[in-house]
């Protein structure tokens, strides 16, 4: 009997030792690595554990959180011995204080929506006696006039005492069931903004002595990334260029990033572990280079589709919000939630939102680049875009002019710069500022450029540009069966500037692509020609103050029973009045 004892007592001691030690770790994220579509987060923290095994259990992490990303690292000694992620469909209050307070909210307008039915009914259960009463004369009794007027006139002030309190009432009631709907709209709404970081991750380590661990959780996560965006400046044309580097960041993982250290990179964070195999890099002489994207093919990994096993645990989770604050027995609640339409429609966009992100493809360099932001940031989760200054460049620049005078008249002003290629630039809009003022919105593309970047400044109106038929050099003639058309063009190029400049005009001669249409007469004095494209260019240095005109003509011969498109045309629209 002393044995029996003895193991009834032992037996939940083994049981206990045998239990892990359960911690729940409430962390922040310290560590942001953005890349293009997709973000590492890192939480750091430090935990008490016992000797032993000890079940960790990390809260609050995005419910898009890769769980074939997870990495967990201490600087102590540890044994991992699994690991998992899993929703906690209850989480949502202990993230939000708020949702507590809404729900004693809700908890104190039932109790007094309560109370204003039971006092409307106590009236109505007053008016059912007054009315059942109505007879006031007995079986043998006789009333006077007098008695049957005072009788009278207490039914009626009575009653209409009874009737006033009760309207009052229900005007009360209307009130704190609006109030009450909208607080359950609110209430709705922080659940389903909270069930996105829902998710948790589950550790189970053994370690050898108890004491603190100094550990940190990092995981890869969508729905988070960043673009580059640039302003560019320049005060006149023989100082240097400003280039702002700068990244559009934006954060619609379920965590705010509060004062988290961040890192840009333009790494692929889903390259596959395994080796890669190089493929052939075929160069042609077309004068561009052509290449593949990538040098490289990766071996193919067949991943489970974690996100979508996330979206159906958030919508389960939002569907559950929904279903205990939204769903009202109108039977108890009368008018239910027939009333905010709006309300309604903003929680079913809520319910399928999106982020609003359109994701492009872009070409950057096969070399990834990272910058670390100095400055601690902070971002909502809201999907919208917040800008993050990367660097601050003062360049070397030639700035060169160039000029199409038959489509635009303006003068362009590009800055070209050499070894462009150690800024780690990736193409993006760039905003132009020339001499104080704003110019407009370029844009900068590394795509197929050579050593020299020529980034756009925009037109310079102190470079005036004019091109004129010159109409008394011009004609149309018929010669024989063919007619015969002569253009002869004026361009005036004027430099206002106190430097010299170096502009590139350029013009064309037509092609012809038919036999019965010939050109003839071609004049274009100091210009070069591309005898496929039919394209001029003349490279003029001008200097400051001066003018130079330079002039081109040719002649079409055509039949003249035909007709010839020789001057091109542009669509515009302009008002017409009936």
């Amino acid at each position: 009997m002393k044995k029996i004892v003895f193991f009834l007592f032992i037996l939940p001691l083994a049981i206990s030792a045998q239990r892990p030690n359960e911690i729940i770790v409430k962390s922040e994220i310290k560590k942001v690595k953005l890349f293009l579509t997709a973000g590492e987060m890192t939480h750091q923290s430090v935990v008490k554990v016992l000797k032993g095994r000890n079940r960790l259990i990390f809260t609050g992490i995005s419910a898009f959180a890769n769980p074939q990303s997870i990495q967990f690292l201490s600087k102590e000694n540890y044994r991992l011995i699994s690991f998992s992620t899993e929703m906690d469909f209850m989480a949502a209050e202990q993230f939000n204080p708020r949702i507590v307070k809404l729900r004693d909210s809700l908890t104190i307008l039932a109790d007094d929506i309560q109370l204003n039915t039971d006092i409307v009914n106590s009236f109505l259960a007053e008016s059912a006696v007054l009315n059942t009463n109505q007879n006031l004369k007995g079986a043998n009794a006789t009333l006077t006039v007098a008695q049957i007027k005072e009788a009278a006139d207490f039914y009626r002030i009575r009653s209409l005492e009874i009737n006033k309190q009760i309207s009052k009432l229900n005007r009360e009631r209307i009130r704190l069931e609006d109030k009450e709907e909208l607080i359950r709209y609110q209430l709705t709404e922080l659940n389903f903004n909270e069930n996105q970081r829902s998710n948790q991750v589950v550790l189970l380590i053994e370690v050898d002595q108890p004491g603190n661990l100094d550990c940190s959780l990092s995981y890869l996560v969508s729905d988070c990334g960043w673009a580059a965006i640039y302003d560019l400046s320049a005060q006149d044309i023989n100082q240097k260029i400003n280039l702002k580097y700068k990244a559009k960041v934006y954060n619609n993982t379920g965590n705010e990033w509060t004062n988290v250290d961040l890192t840009l990179s333009t790494a692929d964070p889903n390259l596959s572990a395994s080796q890669p195999l190089l493929t052939p890099f075929y160069v042609d002489l077309t004068g561009l280079v052509e290449k593949k994207k990538s040098s490289y093919v990766a071996p193919q990994v067949i991943q489970q589709d974690y996100r979508a096993l996330a979206e159906n645990d958030l919508n389960v989770a939002n569907q559950r919000a929904w279903d205990n604050y939204m769903v009202v027995d109108k039977n108890i609640r009368g008018r239910g939630i027939s009333n905010s339409q709006n309300e309604k429609m903003k929680l079913e966009l809520l319910k399928n939102k999106g982020s609003g992100v359109v994701i492009e493809e872009i070409e950057i360099s096969e070399l990834s680049a990272e910058f670390e932001i100095a400055a601690k940031f902070s971002c909502p989760t809201d999907a919208k875009p917040y800008v993050v200054d990367i660097k601050d460049l003062n360049l070397d620049a030639t700035f060169t002019y160039v000029t199409i005078p038959k489509i635009d008249n303006g003068a362009f002003l590009l800055a070209n710069i050499v070894g462009w290629q150690d800024l780690d630039l990736m193409p993006g809009p760039t905003n132009v500022y020339f001499a104080g003022q704003y110019v407009g919105v370029s844009t900068i593309d590394t795509r197929n450029v050579s050593d020299t970047l020529a980034l756009s400044f925009g037109r310079d109106n102190k470079v005036n540009v004019m091109r004129k038929l010159k109409s008394e050099m011009s004609s149309r003639k018929i010669v024989g069966s063919s007619m015969r058309e002569t253009f002869v063009f004026g361009i005036t190029l004027r430099n206002n500037r106190n430097v010299p400049i170096k502009i590139d005009v350029f013009d064309q001669i037509p092609v012809s692509r038919n036999a019965e249409i010939t050109i003839s007469g071609e004049s274009y004095e100091g210009a070069k020609k591309d005898l496929e494209t039919g394209e001029l260019t003349w490279e003029i240095i001008l200097p400051p103050g001066e003018v130079k005109t330079l002039e081109l003509g040719y002649s079409v011969k055509y039949p003249k029973n035909t007709q010839v498109i020789l001057q091109k045309t542009r669509t515009m629209k302009h008002p017409r009045w009936l």
